[in-house]
């Protein structure tokens, strides 16, 4: 929790070095309530200003391992990655790199996840950079979507891969990642903006659920809204754009 605090309007989770583990301790900060399908951005500069630093935005259930992501690698500053994974198989083969043009770390942009039952959609300062439908991913061996369904709990993060002692992610973040004294990485999130799912233009398969407006006493999450608890009015639904 020390490595996640609230400065100049920012959330900024920062990574220092852990000599009794020998590589970085980051931190992890998830949203507090689920959703199922919408359009989330993010402005976020990273902090893989260096090998091995790995930033992430992700939208995951860690229940049935379904997950949207974006990540940024310390080797590749210029370089956002995007994936997703369907109930905990973690394929990497699908993921996908684009070229942001400017180095990651030195400026904001905006990252924007558009999750429907039918589409999922990455875009980079609002340029769509990859699209996958739902219909695509049909597996006919196991007669299944490996489509992310699940509702699932916004998340960023930061990790030490280059230091992480396994030789596949320690050659995809780059490595070692380099540690001084006072070495300190940050990654900054100045915004997050949410839009519901409940729309015309793609209808999810249910209908998603007004959250509590309780917020959560510890690490266990409200799984219902107490009968005694005011209750958040319906969002107004901002409708997709066509891409």
């Amino acid at each position: 929790p020390n490595n996640a605090v609230v400065a100049n309007s920012n959330l900024a989770l920062q990574m220092t070095y852990d000599p009794a583990q020998k590589k970085g301790f980051g931190a992890t900060v998830d949203a507090s309530h689920t959703f199922q399908y919408g359009r989330v951005t993010a402005r976020v500069k990273t902090a893989s200003i260096a090998p091995g630093v790995v930033s992430a935005f992700i939208i995951r259930n860690d229940q049935t391992g379904d997950e949207i992501d974006f990540e940024w690698v310390g080797k590749a500053p210029n370089q956002v990655q995007t994936n997703y994974y369907f109930n905990n198989i973690l394929d990497y083969t699908k993921m996908v790199p684009y070229d942001v043009g400017a180095n990651t770390s030195a400026d904001y942009h905006d990252y924007t996840v558009d999750w429907s039952a039918d589409t999922l959609v990455w875009l980079v300062d609002g340029k769509v950079i990859r699209t996958v439908n739902r219909k695509d991913t049909f597996n006919p061996a196991t007669n299944t979507y490996a489509y992310p369904t699940s509702k699932s709990r916004i998340a960023f993060s930061i990790w030490d891969g280059g230091n992480s002692g396994a030789q596949g992610t320690q050659e995809w973040s780059g490595y070692p990642t380099p540690w001084g004294p006072n070495t300190m990485y940050q990654m900054l999130v100045d915004s997050v903006q949410i839009s519901c799912g409940g729309d015309s233009t793609h209808p999810p398969t249910t209908p998603p659920v007004v959250p509590s407006v309780t917020p959560p006493s510890s690490s266990v999450y409200p799984t219902s809204v107490p009968s005694s608890s005011p209750v958040a009015p319906p969002q107004k639904c901002i409708p997709r754009p066509h891409y």
